[in-house]
């Protein structure tokens, strides 16, 4: 490998290919109901996320507006999925499946809940990329992708848009600056300005094994687990012994009977050559 990623295409795995034919094929269908179909509109409207109480009441916006791309031009569900097939294959072949798509999940949720939030503090005279008046695509899945790569492959070399060396620690930067551009031309990006500021938190907090959040869990873990040890072991000797009632029998008494009662009992044979 000599510190090098190398121009083979990767393979990607079975979750990654579900994602990319889900992203493609929702991208085709909305194009063609937007454009060609009387109403199209009102149903894609029921999958993007709109800023405001619509995001609260219909929360499931927040994920399936990160399968929706441009119904009006094609370069957008073609930039979507090269961008999440660049780096991807690498990071579901270390986790697995099930965390990568959980990892992808949580990018988009957390990158359009900034979008939100700064769309309710922003003033109202900002531009109206800090006022989205609908969310969608999946930005900030790909900016989280391209931290957590970037995180745990510092110094491994990879090829920008396929033909560009850099190295994992200039990725990180790289994407960050491609972020601040965003808030510079805003109107290009559909998922909101601070969409990939989300994905950018999600990548730092859930990229590398074990990942920042899971680190801080363990950590809390295990404060609470010898908490709950040392007060097991100083309890016993906190607490005092129980109170001896007044006017009860002892707890130990004498009770008759025995063996020697029952002997006693027992009138000797007539015939004494038994005795013996």
């Amino acid at each position: 490998m000599d510190g090098q990623v190398t121009m083979a295409l990767p393979r990607p795995g079975p979750a990654l290919k579900a994602v990319l034919l889900l992203i493609g094929a929702v991208g085709i269908l909305e194009a063609f109901l937007v454009n060609y179909v009387p109403g199209g509109e009102e149903i894609v409207g029921h999958l993007v996320c709109v800023p405001g109480p619509a995001l609260w009441r219909e929360p499931w916006r927040l994920l399936t507006a990160g399968f929706l791309t441009r119904p009006d031009s094609f370069g957008h569900l073609i930039f979507t999925i090269i961008g999440l097939y660049f780096l991807s294959p690498d990071l579901e072949r270390r986790w697995g499946s099930f965390r990568f798509v959980r990892f992808l999940a949580l990018s988009v949720i957390v990158g359009f809940l900034f979008s939100g939030l700064i769309d309710a503090v922003a003033p109202p005279g900002a531009h109206g990329g800090f006022h989205p008046g609908v969310m969608y695509g999946a930005g900030a899945a790909i900016t989280a992708t391209a931290i957590a790569w970037s995180k745990m492959n510092a110094e491994l070399e990879v090829r920008l848009f396929f033909f560009i060396p850099i190295s994992g620690r200039q990725l990180f930067w790289v994407t960050i600056g491609f972020c601040v551009l965003g808030l510079l031309y805003p109107s290009g990006i559909p998922e909101g300005v601070a969409a990939p500021f989300g994905g950018v938190v999600v990548g730092l907090l859930l990229g590398g094994t074990p990942s920042v959040a899971r680190a801080i869990y363990l950590r809390a873990k295990l404060l609470v687990l010898r908490r709950s040890a040392a007060s097991a072991a100083v309890r016993p000797l906190l607490k005092p012994p129980a109170p001896r009632a007044r006017g009860k029998a002892p707890p130990l008494r004498v009770v008759p009977g025995g063996l020697e009662d029952e002997l006693g009992k027992r009138r000797p044979p007539k015939d004494k050559r038994y005795l013996n």
